[in-house]
């Protein structure tokens, strides 16, 4: 999860789930390449539809419409799936082999209840391409999933008065804030979405791999980020943090460490599932817990999974080696693990009984 940062664009070519589930903030560092689908705004049909809508400052950003079975021809409530801000397309993180397609998988359980799910690629990513020199932007971001629940709502077929959103890690809080604002909102699922400050959810995680040293200054290094606005300079940043700091990013990387989500959650006034995967090495039931005690009527649901919903299997443990990622946090997930179809019935079952299926 951790190592020195040498090469940032090979580093992000071989990085593991381990380093991916790091709350999103390689993302700035990585941006570009990858994706799914081509270009072209489909006609909408049933099953799903490769689409394109305009994002904060006009931004084409690609994303895919699917579509459930309208047996009755009428229209349906539609879920939008806010991404996490690490390195995905709109079918899930692509820096893991053979990949992670939990929204893809997502998606398919949100038909399978009777819903349309849209999902996109998050700025930089896919189709979401930024001009060369363009920077990320945390409140960019919030305006694109703001656009891509406005743009949902517009399609025909589409029953503009029951809609949700699904945020997905720092996702989760880019959610709240668009749940926040818009009445629109009828429901509202937060998976493995951190509920204590950013910088707690990763010095606990560098603690627990490097000791209390570790975690200290990684809190002492962001406490200068917040103060002046930027990071010290990268010789004084240890070499286990600097993989999570990338260069050139301090006003994003100040965002995200500004965010707090108890403050945040109780904006929201839909409805609220807050689902915790206990396995996470970052995000687990702890902050579960803190969500729901700022919001008490949020329901809250524990998997005995990673952040993604993937069952866990025993890892080999192996020593650290700063150039192999399979080092860190305990390990990648095996390329064999699967989803836990459970966990994902949970988040569409919660959908489907606050959105309406197809009208008459």
């Amino acid at each position: 999860m951790k190592e020195y940062l040498s090469d940032m664009r090979g580093l992000c070519r071989r990085r593991s789930a381990a380093v991916v589930l790091m709350v999103g903030l390689m993302a700035a560092a990585c941006s570009g390449g990858g994706g799914s689908g081509g270009d072209a705004d489909v006609a909408l049909t049933q099953g799903e539809s490769v689409l394109q809508f305009e994002g904060a400052g006009k931004l084409r950003m690609g994303g895919t419409l699917a579509m459930p079975d309208r047996a009755g021809g009428g229209p349906v409530g539609a879920v939008v799936i806010v991404p996490s801000l690490a390195r995905n397309d709109r079918n899930g993180y692509i820096d893991v082999i053979p990949g992670d397609p939990v929204y893809q998988d997502l998606s398919k359980a949100i038909t399978g209840a009777g819903l349309a799910a849209f999902r996109y690629d998050r700025r930089s990513m896919g189709t979401s391409k930024l001009e060369p020199g363009q920077e990320l932007s945390f409140e960019d971001m919030v305006t694109d999933a703001h656009e891509a629940l406005l743009f949902v709502s517009q399609r025909s077929g589409i029953d503009a008065s029951n809609l949700a959103l699904v945020g997905h890690d720092l996702g989760g809080i880019v959610a709240m804030r668009v749940a926040a604002s818009d009445d629109k909102v009828k429901s509202l699922v937060l998976l493995s979405t951190p509920g204590r400050p950013l910088v707690e959810v990763m010095a606990a995680n560098f603690e627990a791999s490097f000791g209390p040293q570790s975690a200290e200054a990684f809190r002492s290094t962001i406490s200068t980020l917040l103060a002046t606005g930027a990071l010290p300079e990268r010789s004084a940043i240890r070499p286990e943090h600097q993989t999570v700091l990338p260069v050139g990013q301090d006003a994003l990387l100040r965002a995200q460490f500004t965010l707090d989500p108890p403050a945040e959650i109780v904006k929201v006034k839909a409805p609220v599932l807050v689902v915790s995967g206990t396995q996470s090495p970052l995000v687990n039931a702890t902050d579960g817990d803190r969500l729901k005690a700022a919001l008490p009527s949020a329901q809250t649901f524990n998997a005995d999974t990673t952040a993604t919903l993937q069952k866990v299997i025993p890892a080999v443990p192996q020593a650290f080696d700063p150039n192999d990622h399979r080092a860190h946090g305990g390990g990648r997930p095996p390329d064999t693990a699967t989803r836990d179809q459970a966990a994902v019935d949970q988040v569409a079952t919660f959908l489907r009984t606050r959105l309406a299926g197809p009208r008459q």
